[in-house]
């Protein structure tokens, strides 16, 4: 089965690979709603992980464990911001991509994996982490600073459990702009092949 699985996986790398680029024809008219659509889910997380930055390097004490906290959640709110825009031009080449040059089992692939979201249970693991992590940097934060610097540092906190939740939608919902795109455009997925169906997941019963 791992064997099936590697095979499949490098053969859906060698397709994506390969793929013929979309030229500037194909980027005419481009359906901006639909390439922006829940972006705004990772500018928001991007927003509220760069408030968590300010926070704890405003609140905390000068010390090495606060600068770290607040450049690593610096760079996780300019990542994400970044990624949003990185994101909505990916969609513009896919959508001109597949105007010229018609859909591939690739798309065919995305759109099953699309319609099958990550279970809850991924979601409850990683809240528990930045629970754990973030009530952790907390405890010794609040244990150096004032009563007002306390208020700060846990707004942080929800901050960072904010931008958390926002990026966990994100992930679930990423994909269904393409299947919206497929069926106002019309377009005909082609048959996935027999040896790749060990990549698609299984329905959440």
């Amino acid at each position: 089965m791992e064997e099936e699985v590697r095979r499949a996986r490098d053969e859906v790398v060698n397709t994506v690979a390969s793929r013929p680029a979309g030229t500037a024809n194909g980027r005419r008219a481009l359906p901006r709603a639909l390439l922006r659509r829940d972006l705004g889910l990772l500018v928001a997380a991007g927003v509220a992980d760069l408030l968590v930055a300010v926070a704890v390097v405003a609140a905390g004490p000068d010390a090495w464990f606060t600068t770290a906290a607040g450049i690593a959640s610096a760079v996780l709110g300019a990542n994400a911001i970044a990624g949003a825009f990185q994101e909505s031009r990916r969609r513009g080449g896919e959508v001109a991509r597949v105007r010229e040059h018609g859909a591939d089992p690739v798309d065919t692939l995305a759109e099953l994996r699309a319609d099958v979201p990550p279970p809850r249970w991924t979601l409850v693991i990683r809240v528990l982490y930045e629970l754990f992590l973030l009530t952790a940097v907390t405890l010794v934060l609040v244990s150096t600073v004032g009563a007002a610097a306390r208020v700060v540092v846990v707004a942080a906190l929800v901050c960072h459990l904010t931008a958390t939740a926002l990026n966990d939608r994100y992930s679930r919902r990423r994909e269904r702009w393409k299947s919206d795109f497929l069926r106002e455009e019309d377009v005909v997925l082609p048959p996935l092949p027999d040896r790749w169906r060990v990549l698609v997941p299984h329905r959440p019963k």
